[in-house]
């Protein structure tokens, strides 16, 4: 499948040994998007749910972002500054936050801000800062 030239796939059977890494999240690597098989088979719909294309533009603007960094510059940057990765989720929770607000989703500020705030995220932050600036981005979006 591809979405606005962007190649998205279903995440490879081996990463099923991280199995919240496998169901609940998307991954962007430069030139693809990895996507579970949930996510894969509902944007293969004629009705895609609204909250999958907006895991899409998420991921997308990590695309457009290591693109224009190089992938080895921004996967390095990524691990090592929790304040780079930090502002690369927020640029692209912005973009999601677009898709939220056109179709009129409720955004569940708590749930991202406890995945920012966790070992998913190497702990780059605290939830209150997290969801202090989800709720700033909110009013950009």
């Amino acid at each position: 499948m591809e979405y606005k030239k962007i190649e998205v796939k279903k995440k490879p059977i081996f990463w099923r040994i991280l199995p919240w890494l496998y169901r609940y999240t998307a991954q962007a690597l430069y030139p693809s998007i990895y996507v579970s098989p949930e996510i894969y088979e509902n944007l293969q719909s004629k009705n895609p749910k609204q909250k999958f294309i907006a895991v899409l533009e998420h991921e997308r603007k990590h695309i457009e972002r290591q693109k224009e960094m190089g992938l080895l510059v921004f996967g390095v940057k990524y691990l090592l500054s929790p304040k780079f990765r930090l502002n690369e989720e927020l640029v692209a929770d912005k973009e999601a936050m677009r898709i939220y607000k056109r179709y009129k989703l409720s955004y569940d500020f708590d749930r991202t801000a406890h995945f920012l705030s966790s070992s998913l995220y190497l702990w780059m932050t605290s939830f209150e800062n997290a969801k202090k600036e989800l709720e700033k981005i909110w009013e950009e979006a």
